[in-house]
Order: structure tokens, then C-alpha cells, then sequence
């Protein structure tokens, strides 16, 4: 039998065997469908200036409004 093409988690391939029908075993048999997880993740670098300068308003409105003279 044929050794499963499936990847682990820490991104070792798995040493399980195949199933007949395909080229994962049955734990792995979702990665087949799945396209590899290497580019899925973007960061929207326009919402995360956005929130940061949120944020540093908001501190500076405590800051100022609170302080201790």
C-alpha cells in the first residue's frame, strides 16, 4: 500500500497508509479537499492602522481626562 500524502501538524508528512480510493488515510482525508494552507491568511493593513490610531485616541482621552494634576 501506498503511504499517505497527508501532512501533520507540526508539518511532517504522515506514515500512516492510504486509503484504496485515495491518497490520504482516513484521518487526513479532509486535506484532499482543502487547498495547502500556505498564502489563506492576508492582514488588512488599512483596518489595523485604523484600529491602532483607535486605540491611541482613546488612551490619550483617558490620559488626559484622568490625570492627577
Amino acid at each position: 500500500m501506498a503511504q499517505c500524502e497527508g501532512k501533520t501538524r507540526k508539518g511532517e508528512r504522515c506514515k500512516r497508509e492510504a486509503r484504496p480510493s485515495s491518497g490520504f488515510c482516513s484521518i487526513h482525508q479532509d486535506q484532499e479537499i482543502r487547498p495547502p494552507r500556505d498564502h489563506d491568511i492576508e492582514w488588512d493593513r488599512d483596518a489595523i492602522t485604523k484600529a491602532a490610531i483607535g486605540f491611541a485616541m482613546v488612551g490619550m482621552i483617558f490620559f488626559f481626562r484622568f490625570r492627577r494634576c
